[in-house]
């Protein structure tokens, strides 16, 4: 399956070069960020889908986001195939 991008392949050049002579520290600083964002935006959809979930729900149901079926099944008895994320 051919590889899909929203940036023309000249930018993606500069932005990996970039990556490539960073820091590793800012690298580092960037890959925390990222992951934050992401966490976030799993937090936000959760919010947004389930508005009146309890705390321990919500937790289970970002479990499941962010360490997929096999270990939320494992940690917290929450299987995302049937309960949902």
């Amino acid at each position: 399956m051919p590889e899909i991008s929203d940036t023309c392949p000249a930018t993606q050049t500069i932005i990996i070069n970039g990556y490539r002579q960073m820091a590793v520290p800012l690298k580092f600083k960037l890959a925390m960020e990222m992951s934050e964002t992401v966490i976030n935006l799993a937090k936000a959809g959760i919010r947004r889908r389930h508005p009146n979930i309890s705390q321990s729900e919500f937790n289970k149901r970002l479990g499941a986001i962010l360490w997929g079926r096999d270990l939320s099944l494992k940690v917290n008895q929450w299987d995302p195939e049937k309960e949902g994320y």
